[in-house]
């Protein structure tokens, strides 16, 4: 069984997809640090990019889980970051990009 998500992505940002998943999981990383040294506001900043890039690109998931992050850091609350977090690794790891026209 596989756990690829194949995710259908407007043809037109098919040349800077590569840039904005590169991004993505750097950015990942820095939450990962962040929430290891419980940095509120690096965690609200970087939950706050993902929920105002993903749906933009295509992707409904990263904005839903950008949302919460960023939620929850606004309010000082760690429970569910981690859990959060952990779920965008994943989704990052196992998108598969299908890009087709859209109007």
């Amino acid at each position: 069984m596989s756990n690829k998500l194949i995710i259908k992505v407007d043809e037109d940002l098919e040349e800077i997809m590569p840039r904005y998943l590169e991004i993505r999981h750097k950015e990942l990383g820095e939450l990962e640090e962040a929430i290891k040294a419980e940095n509120f506001d690096q965690i609200r900043m970087l939950g706050h990019k993902l929920k105002g890039t993903g749906s933009s690109y295509g992707f409904e998931e990263l904005t839903r889980l950008g949302s919460l992050i960023e939620n929850k850091a606004c309010d000082k609350i760690m429970a569910e970051v981690p859990e959060c977090t952990a779920k965008v690794r994943s989704y990052l790891e196992n998108i598969v990009i299908e890009y087709v026209p859209m109007d």
